[in-house]
């Protein structure tokens, strides 16, 4: 019994592997992303984990996994001993705030050879509502005293450098001889054939040799890695369906979109580990709409996700709801502080049941109240007693939860927790 559901459970996280990809591009998108011969990964932040989806022939070549190793996983499989714990930090702030971001960091082989990467991240987004669909990270191999040199050069990852408008790209002229030559096109196989050559000059003249060029190389590396993160993206817009495709920038503000409950992915993730039946919902938008429900709250209710998310918590009140309950929630809302009250409330079905409702704000790292949070616990009876055994400690679960979501919230940076329509960072 055990073994079936382990598989079966494996089957469901396969297909939704296999969904991200096909759910978003067209089904030409591997056959295209095949022409791209360089180490890259495509992961999806919507799934637990933030799996990886997609990952080129490159990168199996550079790091020796096969792929049943690599998609279903997150990326930390290549870090080790050596790896600087600050740069991990610096690339999950900018999955958390989704933003672009290059870094130098210390990877290893299957085999446990260590080997220095030019990682360059960058994200995609939803036409429909602006949310991060898919990361894509290209890895360029480096010689350790390229990763020795200093900062990054912040013109190399602003959103003009790294998001194109067109999938063949004109990155600019070149001199040659005192003369100005025809304008430098940029495509699938120029890149990848750049970034083939990096790797074997690497693998052939070892660190001596980089060493000895690294006032010509320092840069170079950068500028690759850069016009692979354009082509990839460019490929997925260009691969991408419709209305349901993608975009390289952020399309909506949460505002523009209510009845959609955009809330940012990270903070989606944190919300999903949280084992209770609970709401949030924004005070700052009209009529205060859920713009997240948690799988328990769908479950105590009956209702599916898209008859929550926009809607105010209303719903489920019905006939025999006592007023005084419901001014009592209205108030503490008005006067942005927790509160806690009996109330009867009804499922899809119109079934009733008491809820034993915390209500609380959850304030930004700015301290304005971004999201109210409700959690529900299903209680006997309107008069039901606190018992100091099981009572407690469900209440006590329902504070837990409530601190969770603040933490979850208060974590993200300011241009991490709501998104900005034309906002790079």
């Amino acid at each position: 019994m055990g073994m079936g559901l382990k598989i079966d459970e494996e089957e469901e996280s396969m297909d939704l592997l296999v969904e991200s990809m096909r759910n978003t591009y067209a089904d030409t998108v591997r056959e295209a992303l095949k022409d791209y011969e360089f180490s890259f990964v495509i992961s999806d932040p919507r799934l637990p984990d933030n799996p990886i989806v997609y990952a080129s022939e490159g990168f199996f070549k550079m790091t020796g996994y096969s792929r049943d190793e690599v998609v279903g996983h997150n990326c930390r499989f290549l870090q080790g001993p050596d790896t600087d714990r600050r740069t991990v930090l610096e690339l999950r702030d900018a999955i958390r705030e989704e933003r672009q971001a290059q870094v130098r960091i210390l990877n290893y082989t299957k085999d446990g050879r260590p080997f220095w990467n030019l990682f360059h991240l960058a994200p995609v987004f939803s036409k429909a509502d602006g949310t991060v669909i898919h990361f894509v990270g290209v890895q360029t191999p480096i010689s350790p005293q390229l990763a020795s040199t200093d900062n990054i050069p912040s013109c190399l990852v602003s959103s003009q450098t790294l998001l194109p408008q067109k999938l063949s790209l004109v990155v600019g002229s070149h001199v040659e001889n005192d003369a100005v030559s025809e304008p430098l096109l940029i495509t699938p196989k120029t890149v990848s054939n750049c970034l083939s050559e990096s790797f074997k000059q690497l693998s052939a003249n070892g660190p001596s040799a980089a060493e000895d060029s690294k006032g010509n190389s320092q840069g170079t590396e950068e500028v690759k890695a850069t016009d692979a993160v354009k082509c990839l993206v460019s490929q997925l817009v260009a691969s991408s369906k419709g209305k349901e495709g993608v975009d390289e920038k952020r399309c909506k503000q949460l505002s523009e979109c209510p009845a959609e409950g955009v809330v940012n992915s990270s903070l989606m993730l944190s919300l999903t580990r949280i084992q209770q039946s609970f709401v949030l919902a924004d005070p700052n938008l009209p009529d205060m709409p859920i713009v997240h429900a948690s799988d328990l709250f769908l479950h105590l209710t009956g209702y599916s996700r898209e008859e929550v998310v926009g809607r105010n918590c209303r719903f489920l009140q019905g006939p025999d709801t006592d007023p005084a309950a419901v001014e009592q929630i209205r108030e503490s809302i008005r006067q942005d502080k927790p509160c806690s009250v009996r109330i009867l409330n009804y499922r899809k079905d119109r079934r009733p049941f008491w809820n034993l409702l915390h209500l609380s704000p959850v304030r930004s790292c700015g301290g304005k109240v971004a999201f109210y949070v409700g959690v529900q616990l299903q209680v006997m009876a309107a008069d039901e007693e606190v018992e100091e055994g099981s009572g407690l400690s469900a209440q006590m679960k329902q504070l837990s939860a409530v601190g969770a979501i603040r933490v979850a919230v208060r974590s993200l940076q300011g241009g991490g927790l709501r998104r900005c329509a034309g906002s790079s960072s």
